[in-house]
């Protein structure tokens, strides 16, 4: 089951090729040098619309996460698991999870894309053993 049902649009066009590669870009001001999450539109300290989509390493750690369930009978399951995770960079990213890994606060995890249901690649999180 996929989190969202995200659409490319002009905008998002490169925060999707470059997950279709997967690559993790997150917008950049070029008046004060901010980090903004790939949702902003502005950058979210200046609020300048001279952003730009750039390269960073996809690594980040867990701030929280929620997992809502799916009544099947007299039984619930995770439907998936949507994580926050803080860039260090500075933004926070949500992030897909399967309902399988066990998160904790603090812990260090690794962007990586996958197709969601056969749509759009979408950040998901992989926990390094």
């Amino acid at each position: 089951m996929s989190l969202l049902q995200l659409q490319r649009d002009t905008w998002s066009a490169p925060f999707f090729d470059a997950a279709a590669l997967g690559e993790l870009v997150i917008l950049r001001c070029q008046d004060c040098n901010e980090w903004s999450a790939p949702q902003a539109r502005r950058c979210a300290f200046c609020s300048s619309d001279r952003v730009t989509w750039t390269k960073v390493t996809g690594q980040g750690e867990v701030v929280s996460w929620t997992a809502p369930h799916l009544r099947e009978g007299q039984t619930t399951k995770p439907a998936y698991v949507v994580a926050i995770v803080q860039l260090p960079e500075g933004p926070w990213i949500y992030v897909q999870s399967r309902a399988d890994i066990e998160l904790r606060v603090g812990q260090v995890v690794t962007i990586e894309f996958a197709s969601i249901d056969g749509g759009e690649h979408l950040p998901v999180i992989s926990v390094p053993r």
